[in-house]
């Protein structure tokens, strides 16, 4: 997993080094090759470690996928932009994190096989143990009651000669030893005269020979005894001491044989032990605080043996294992295992679930801490939130860390909806307050879903942990689009529109591999020339079922899902290769959703569009909301000027909607502003006429050209006209329409505005006063 985790940290710091010089550079892949081949090799190594040590094959499958992919991206290297290249480097982040988890399971099992393997070849050393030493001293019985004897009567025979008695009776049995010495004694009565020193000297030599044997059988039993990592002691069939070993007495303090088993042991904790009836292994801990395992193996016979073993260190680190598998290693707080395990228990017992409250947080703008301030800064950050989220529940509840900046909470209350909603509000304030990590001053907010299990009807589909933890998350996601730094309930609506949203968004992910979406446009009209001036792209969705699908349904789903980026590029590629057959004189607008200034190589993006197409670059124009604006205002300023820098206009859409369109004019020279539909359609009320000549007003000071959108009607478009606003846009004049029918469309407005008698020309010094200082979409 370390080099897994290397090899991934490697790959965003790659995807950092490419983004950061996309931003300022070419998308072109010149400067990025060496750098990033030798980035990717070096990845690559270490996921050939990883992929080696894999435990699992569902491990090695993954890695060996992300290999693949590096190894393919790695050869390409040389001929990808840095957008395609960036977004291959995403994906594999997220192969990266998948990989991750597994190797985290593969891991936590690993080491709970090998624990049990671990605990169950002990015992059998154990039992082995106790039998080969019960074995090798009944060995050593057996074996001097098999010699002893005989050596008694051939001693007392040598005895009986020695004495001067040569008429004993010798009967030698068999052709042992002691037979052999029992002839010898035989032959020795016959020729004593002759013989009686070598009789001597043989006695002597056999005598010794036994004694060895007897002496080497003691000390390899007593090196055995003492070699054991037990400690070892064996009672007789009397309850008395007859065998202890070295390990013994440096566990316990010293013994002596002989004593009974209730006296052994000086130490009351090891008496109350043996007094004890053990069937095969006790575990008891001493007041010491060590840990002793105690077997006992009954001898045959009568008398027992016992094995003490100390396993205090083992003990820990099994317990050490058993929390490192439940708890998350950065903030110490339980992990999803452990929740998982509460929240199965809750659902058993149904009077918890009646009392239960499901907590489901995500930090707001923890991304940009770790992005700006680094990984270590971020890791103090979410010790420093673990230690807030544990202050602000009360004792009982459980707090999680179940991944990233996502935490739960699991509330017991006899009101779990009062509870919940308290202790919500009062996450929220704590998390509110500045976090002072190291120097850094850091702010960050908090969104919270909660889920009440008791308010599901029985036998629900969701009440089961996963759809318990999935609809708090519903309930979080509700809270985050509602505006973050709130909390929200479930409900049950919430399922269905998130079901109704996952079918639309695979609808969409189909609809861009099968081509299903296409460019309409609608006209810019010059009513002062009587001309079509440029159109504006407008992304739609042809359904095979659904048909034409509303933007305004499918654009939220592409953003929230990620899909955007994608979508806003082919927009922007297919409308500038379709306007690059148009007359130069027409101008074509593309609007840019905010979630493309989050790729910092857009403006690298729209200059490689350009190249490709062909298309002159004064002829397109970006339209931008206000709500860009709101968040990274210097990033997108700059980012905007980097677009203007390539000669392309830049407009704001939906010009005085929000609070702070003047500020932002004074801030960036916009090319032109449109004037939103909503003033233009109630321009007989006082105050909409009264913004709308303020903002033409406006632009003539600033030197801005103005467009107004949704004039639906020859009175608007008089009114417009009066206040000396001469390019519109809206359903009067066209519809949007494919680009196939633009040709058709030109003429139509043409052979319209010259036929409608109302909307005259004005005088050229008229113009002159109007629109002294206005730049229209058109050249002049």
């Amino acid at each position: 997993m370390s080099y897994l985790r290397s090899a991934q940290n490697s790959l965003v710091t790659l995807e950092k080094d490419v983004a950061l010089a996309s931003a300022t550079q070419s998308n072109a892949p010149e400067g990025l090759s060496q750098s990033a081949t030798n980035a990717l090799s070096d990845i690559l190594a270490d996921v050939d470690v990883a992929w080696a040590r894999a435990l699992s094959e569902s491990g090695k499958r993954k890695t060996a996928e992300i290999r693949f992919k590096l190894e393919n991206l790695e050869k390409r290297v040389d001929a990808l932009p840095r957008l395609t290249f960036l977004r291959e480097l995403s994906e594999l982040d997220a192969s990266f994190d998948v990989a991750v988890e597994i190797f985290a399971g593969d891991g936590f099992r690993f080491r709970k096989d090998i624990g049990n393997l671990i605990d169950s070849s002990v015992l059998r050393v154990r039992v082995m143990l106790v039998f080969a030493v019960a074995t090798a001293i009944l060995i050593s019985l057996s074996l001097a009651h098999a010699i002893v004897p005989p050596l008694n009567r051939a001693v007392g025979v040598a005895r009986s000669i020695a004495g001067g008695k040569l008429d004993n009776l010798i009967v030698p049995h068999g052709k042992d030893e002691t037979a052999i010495l029992l002839s010898a004694l035989a032959t020795m009565q016959e020729s004593i005269a002759e013989k009686i020193a070598h009789i001597g000297d043989l006695m002597k030599s056999q005598a010794n020979r036994y004694d060895g044997k007897i002496a080497l059988q003691g000390a390899r039993f007593e090196a055995a005894l003492n070699n054991m990592s037990q400690g070892l002691c064996m009672f007789d069939e009397n309850e008395r001491l007859v065998v202890y070993n070295k390990q013994l007495v440096d566990m316990f303090g010293n013994l002596e044989i002989g004593r009974s088993a209730g006296e052994a042991f000086d130490d009351p904790d090891i008496q109350h032990l043996l007094s004890r009836s053990v069937d095969t292994a006790l575990m008891h801990e001493l007041s010491d605080g060590r840990i002793i395992c105690l077997t006992r193996q009954p001898v045959l016979g009568g008398g027992w043996v016992d094995t003490f073993e100390d396993v205090t260190e083992r003990h820990r680190a099994e317990q050490k294992l058993t929390h490192m598998a439940l708890h998350d290693t950065l903030t110490d707080l339980p992990n999803r295992v452990q929740l998982r395990e509460m929240l199965e228990a809750t659902l058993q017992k149904c009077p918890l679930v009646a009392q239960t409250a499901i907590l489901c947080l995500d930090l707001d703008g923890f991304k940009s801490v770790n992005d700006t301030l680094g990984h270590p800064v971020g890791d103090a950050l979410l010790r420093a939130t673990a230690e807030r989220l544990v202050a602000s529940v009360d004792h009982g509840d459980l707090v999680a860390r179940v991944g990233g900046d996502e935490f739960s909470i699991v509330l017991r209350a006899a009101n779990p909806a009062e509870a919940a909603e308290r202790t919500a509000r009062r996450i929220i304030n704590a998390l509110n307050e500045p976090f002072a990590i190291g120097p850094h001053q850091v702010s960050v907010g908090v969104s919270i879903g909660i889920m009440l299990p008791g308010r599901l009807e029985k036998g629900a589909a969701q009440s089961n942990v996963d759809g318990l933890i999935k609809n708090a998350d519903l309930a979080l996601y509700r809270a985050k689009v509602e505006g973050r730094g709130t909390y929200r309930f479930f409900e049950a609506e919430m399922d269905a529109r998130l079901q109704a949203r996952r079918a639309l968004e695979l609808d969409l992910r189909a609809a861009i591999e099968n081509d299903e979406l296409e460019l309409f446009y609608q006209p810019f009209v010059d009513t002062v020339r009587r001309v079509v001036s440029g159109f504006e792209a407008l992304l739609r969705w042809r359904h095979p079922e659904r048909g034409l699908v509303s933007p305004g349904e499918f654009i939220p789903v592409a953003e929230e899902s990620g899909l955007m980026a994608r979508m806003g590029l082919w927009v922007l590629e297919t409308a500038c290769r379709q306007a690059v057959n148009w007359p130069a004189d027409l101008k074509i607008s593309v609007n840019l959703s905010p979630v493309q200034f989050r790729s910092r190589t857009l403006a690298a993006d729209v200059r490689d569009v350009l190249n490709k197409t062909g298309l002159d670059p004064r002829r397109l124009q970006l339209e931008v909301t206000e709500s860009l604006l709101l968040q990274e205002t210097e990033i997108v300023l700059r980012t905007l000027k980097a677009l203007r820098d390539l000669g392309i206009a830049i407009s704001m859409d939906d010009f005085g909607t929000g609070y702070s369109s003047l500020g932002y004019l004074s801030r960036f020279p916009f090319d032109k502003i449109k004037i939103d539909q909503s003033f233009v359609r109630s321009i007989e009320a006082r105050e909409n006429l009264a913004i709308i000549r303020a903002v033409i007003g406006l632009s003539r000071a600033m030197d801005i050209a103005v467009i107004a959108e949704g004039v639906e009607t020859l009175e608007q478009c008089h009114r417009l006209q009066d206040e000396g606003c001469s390019e519109m846009q809206g359903y009067y004049f066209s519809r949007p329409e494919p680009e196939e029918e633009l040709a058709r469309l030109i003429i139509d407005v043409g052979l319209r505005l010259s036929a409608e008698r109302s909307i005259l020309p004005i005088s050229a010094e008229d113009a002159a006063d109007k629109n002294r200082s206005v730049r229209t979409a058109s050249p002049s």
